[in-house]
This record gives structure tokens, sequence and C-alpha cells, in this order.
């Protein structure tokens, strides 16, 4: 049975939707505000932006009239209550609201981040679309919503929760994962600062910050070490191999290196691939048995030998994120969160930078992000790149160079940092692996 179905029969029972909390009413969430209002079973209760006018224009443009501006708390739950929709301008305080989940989309992992752990102590349910949030401190959120009675996932339609499930259902076939990954879409130019992109994103009407971090290639590191972490996969080199490979030779490029390809671990590994699969997310399976080889062979899953690649040529990013909401409110379980700690993306200088600057973040001038396993990671004190934001440089740091923590001053009264600090300190001791 569907989604849909299911929630349509629990709108039934209870007698309401599913209410629905939404943090960030910038494009993606004006996205998920129309496609949440078009849903059945499930309803925009509330919208929280810095902006508030923001908020109120996206539930105006999904075609909500019953809106009100909450002058208190008290007010925004009668508001809720009542079937009609609040909007506010402190998404932190959703938490305290009568929703069944809250969806955070404001891109900000700081937000994002507070957002989610608000949430879980408060026992409600909290989606992510800010994956810089899940690749800093998911493993801290995903292991203390599972000892209370919230869930916490990373939404649907990005595409490291789409590679997971291919992953899934590879698995479920009984197929052995080689590779899971996804293709890139940008031109990979790790120095580009918001100015040499800034024609490109007026044209496609981005914010130039935001369309640095997909060509500067930090958005690809952070997805993949986003999927790492969830599969428990590993990053086989810094930055992976990024292989310049068309669809038609992924399971003849990404195999191992004894049977012509480039992959030289044991276990599963993540990659990402420029040419012809974005926007599409992959898997590289291996068969172990000479009949269901032949068999797939047979029913024409491409590949060679007993190596095939599953495809999916797509994610929708905001319209497939309510599938997210009816996993997380009906079945209790997250889409996606992370397993394990084996990835972290790590500060890296695009230019040479001087002792006293104060450092940008994600998309900005002095950093694009470098995925690392998460031991190595470890071993050389390296800088996750979410932290390194509005921290300041004490040495010099030449450009290419992966940054420690010895080379900032960080605000540890930043909640994020404080989050981090924490699961670092929690998998030193082994009380979260």
């Amino acid at each position: 049975m569907s989604y849909t179905q299911r929630l349509v029969e629990r709108e039934a029972a209870l007698g309401r939707p599913v209410r629905v909390g939404i943090v960030g009413a910038g494009q993606m969430g004006s996205g998920l505000v129309a496609q949440v209002h078009r849903a059945r079973g499930m309803e925009v209760a509330a919208v929280a932006d810095v902006a508030i006018d923001r908020a109120e224009a996206a539930l105006a443009e999904a075609g909500r009239t019953d809106v009100e501006r909450a002058t208190s708390m008290e007010h925004a739950a009668e508001v809720i209550a009542s079937g009609r929709a609040a909007v506010l301008d402190d998404g932190l305080r959703l938490a305290e609201l009568p929703l069944d989940i809250v969806v955070e989309v404001s891109g900000i992992p700081d937000v994002a981040a507070q957002v989610a752990l608000s949430c879980i102590l408060a026992g409600k349910d909290v989606a992510l679309m800010t994956v810089e949030a899940d690749v800093t401190v998911g493993l801290l959120l995903a292991r203390t919503a599972a000892s209370g009675s919230a869930v916490y996932t990373v939404c649907r339609g990005d595409e490291p929760v789409e590679c997971l499930k291919l992953v899934e259902y590879a698995e479920d076939l009984g197929l052995e994962v080689v590779v899971a990954g996804k293709g890139k879409n940008n031109p990979m130019r790790p120095t580009d600062v918001p100015e040499d992109v800034a024609e490109e994103a007026a044209r496609k009407g981005m914010n130039p910050k935001m369309l640095t971090s997909f060509t500067d290639g930090t958005k690809t590191q952070i997805e993949m070490a986003a999927l790492a972490n969830a599969t428990g996969y590993a990053i086989e080199t810094p930055g992976m191999h990024g292989a310049a490979v068309d669809l038609d030779g992924l399971a003849t490029t990404l195999r191992p290196v004894a049977e012509g390809g480039i992959v030289t671990s044991d276990g599963p590994v993540v990659e990402y691939v420029t040419g012809d699969v974005a926007p599409g997310v992959f898997v590289v399976v291996r068969s172990d048995s000479e009949v269901v080889t032949e068999e797939l062979h047979y029913l024409r899953l491409p590949g060679e030998g007993n190596h095939f690649q599953l495809y999916r040529p797509f994610h929708l990013a905001s319209i497939e994120a309510p599938l997210s909401i009816g996993e997380a409110v009906l079945d209790r379980r997250p889409s996606f969160a992370a397993t394990a700690w084996t990835a972290d993306v790590i500060a890296t200088a695009k230019s040479d930078l001087s002792a006293g600057t104060v450092l940008e973040g994600i998309g900005g001038h002095h950093l694009h992000g470098t995925a690392y396993d998460a031991a190595q990671a470890r071993e050389e004190n390296l800088l996750p790149i979410a932290l390194a934001a509005t921290s300041t440089l004490v040495r010099d740091v030449p450009a290419g160079q992966a940054l420690t923590y010895d080379d900032v001053l960080l605000d540890e009264l930043r909640p994020l940092v404080a989050m981090r600090r924490m699961q670092d300190a929690m998998i030193a001791q082994g009380v979260i692996r």
C-alpha cells in the first residue's frame, strides 16, 4: 500500500492530516511547501523563516489563504489546531508546537543542526534537507533520536538518499555492492569563488555562493561522505577518484584493479563520476552466482562479466521529500541517517591564506571541501568544513592544503561546534559508533 493511501486512512482515523512544520522558505523551501500542500493526508501547518514575509509568500504561492502571522507560541498553537497555517520567524520554536514532523530547509548547517536537536529532545520527528549538517554531526543526531521517541532523517530526493535506496535494492536482490555513487553535473573547479560564477548564477536565478559550492566540488564531496556514513562504505582516497566515466562504462571502470577497474579497496566504496551519469545515481554490483550472472545478462541488465550497474537517472529534491514524511510518521524509521562515521568533509584552502583571515563558509572565497576517511581525518586532526565558517586563521595555510584544528581559532560557543565536539568525544570513548 502506498504512503498516500495509508496517510489518507490515518487522516480518516484521526480526523486530521499529518501536520508538517517547515523551516526555511527560500527556493527549496517554497517548493516543499507547494508539494506538501498538494499531498493527500498531510498539510503545511507552520512555516518559519527569518524573513517572515517570505514564509507568507511561500504559502500564498502554494494556494493557502488561511495563513496567520503568529503573535505568540500560544497563538501559533491555536492557529495550527484550527487547521490554519501559522507563520513565525524562529524555526527553533517549531519543536514547541503541535506538529507531527518538522522539515528543515534552511540550507544553513548551524540552523539545521539546532533545529534537528531541538526537535529530537522534544520527542518530535525531524527531517533535514541540509545534508551539510548531517555530514558534520549526523551520527550524534541519529543516535540521540534512536534512544528516544523521535525519528531523525535526511529527506528523500537528494542524491545520497536515492543512492542508498539503490544500495538497499541491490542488497535485497542478494547482490554485492562494489561502488555506490552519483554523477556530477557541474564542472569540478576547486578554486572557484563567487565572482567566477556570478554570470551563470544570475542566468539560473541562484545565489553565487550556492552555485560555487557546486562548481568547487564541495556539495558532491558532502553528499558522498553522507552516503558513506549512512552505508558504512569507505572513501578510498581523499576527494575520491572522480573518474570521467559515461553511463555505459560504470561497471567496467568502477570495479577492482585486479579486474581492470580503479577500485583498490576490498570493501564497498563511494564515488562520484563525471560524464553523462548526472543527474542520476548508481550502484555497481557483483554477482557471485554463475546462474544469477547468466540470468542478469539474459535480462539485459547493463554490465560486463559478473559486474552490473543499477541506475536511477534522476533525483527530484523537494518533490520527493514528502516520501520521508510518510516513512517517518507511518513506519517510524528514517529514510537516511548515519549508521557509522566513516567519512568527513575537510576544509581545504582555495588559495594561499594568511594568518588573521576570518574564514568564509561553504561556497565562499577561502575553502572547498574534500571528503576523507574519518579515521585519517581524526589522526591528522583535520577540520570539518562546516566548522570553519567565522573561525580565524592563526597561521598561514598554503593553497591546496587541508586545514587542521590547530590552524584556526574556533568559536566554541557555536552550537554546531559544541555538537561536533560532543560527537567526537562520544566516538572516541566508544559511546557511539
